[in-house]
């Protein structure tokens, strides 16, 4: 297999923790310091009406959620395919985020259906296809913060999302985002997020895999 000649970083975390506030910051700094130039793959979320429809139709409705999930997979796919390797990329969320977040959605259902379970698998057959994420910077929160900084923000569509909702999706991450990195080889970088942090420094680490 050739090897893949660009490296591939994606900052994972909670909803409303700041990833995509962080990146475009994290991309000036890898640009400062680093020979080759890194670019930024940031989820459309304010400009992209399907989103905002499924996501707001999951928020209502979590029985619908498997149709807001299967679009944001693909869309997140689509967002990786063909990357030019003359950069390196900084991406806000990754296909890893859908393993995690369809793990929290799987505990939440009483009797999962075979569109939950087939679902889940499909993701992993996408990351046979999907570059190799070269590492994760998670942006590790508390929950209480994650959830309060969702209702600062006040994006409509993710109006009505439950407290609940924030610290099991903080749980899976904390469970299940290792054993992915581990099962593809990716290098984990963790930081503790509820003050945030500074770019530069994470910069660093992504650099010299700290």
């Amino acid at each position: 297999m050739k090897q893949q000649q660009f490296e591939l970083v994606a900052v994972e975390g909670n909803i409303g923790v700041g990833k995509s506030t962080l990146v475009p910051r994290l991309v000036e700094h890898l640009n400062t310091m680093d020979g080759k130039p890194w670019k930024m793959i940031l989820e459309d979320v304010d400009t992209n009406p399907e989103f905002r429809r499924l996501l707001a139709e999951f928020t209502q409705d979590p029985t619908k959620r498997i149709n807001f999930q299967r679009f944001i997979t693909n869309h997140r796919a689509s967002l990786c395919a063909d990357l030019d390797p003359a950069y390196n990329y900084v991406l806000e969320r990754s296909l890893y985020s859908d393993l995690v977040f369809c793990q929290a959605n799987l505990q939440e259902a009483c009797r999962p259906d075979g569109d939950d379970l087939t679902y889940y698998y499909d993701i992993w057959d996408k990351l046979e296809d999907y570059p190799k994420v070269t590492s994760v910077l998670y942006l590790r929160s508390s929950p209480q913060i994650a959830y309060q900084r969702m209702l600062n923000r006040a994006r409509q569509a993710e109006d009505g999302t439950p407290y609940s909702y924030i610290k099991l999706i903080s749980d899976c991450h904390d469970a299940f985002l290792p054993h992915i990195c581990n099962n593809k080889e990716t290098l984990l970088l963790t930081e503790e997020w509820d003050n945030y942090g500074c770019a530069e420094r994470l910069a660093r680490r992504i650099l010299h895999k700290l």
